[in-house]
């Protein structure tokens, strides 16, 4: 009877700290970290094309360049801009969303901006979205 109880007792742990292995190996903060942040900055966080319609032109135009990237390990950000500099789109992806490593990225972010985890966006142009990508790395 006491090596059956034994037995039960760790099997449960076992499963208790495998369990919490699990979880914690798989989480990733980064998403959760720009999203404060760009809350905390008092930006909004776009779900639409609507929300984006400050880079409608340029995205249609493929003017919405890359110019500045990160790899966070399983997060990439990339902070897009137009031409005249005068706001910035911060998007996030990861191996649950499209990628953003390259082709028309501006115009993927634009057209469905809630297929990915964070997009926000700044005008004018004051540094806070970038600041927020370099505080999750």
């Amino acid at each position: 009877m006491k090596w059956t109880i034994a037995l039960v007792v760790v099997t449960a742990l076992a499963a208790l700290g495998t369990g919490v292995y699990v979880v914690l190996s798989n989480r990733d903060p980064v998403p959760s970290d720009v999203l404060a942040c760009v809350r905390d900055a008092e930006l909004s966080l776009n779900r639409s094309t609507t929300s984006l319609s400050l880079a409608r032109q340029d995205a249609l135009r493929g003017a919405l360049r890359p110019t500045r990237r990160w790899d966070w390990g399983r997060t990439n950000g990339v902070l897009l801009q137009g031409p005249a500099k005068d706001y910035a789109v911060l998007a996030l992806w990861n191996a649950d969303t499209p990628s953003l490593a390259g082709g028309d990225v501006g115009r993927r972010v634009y057209e469905s901006p809630g297929r990915f985890p964070v997009v926000s966006a700044e005008m004018p142009v004051l540094g806070r979205l970038t600041r927020c990508a370099q505080r999750a790395g």
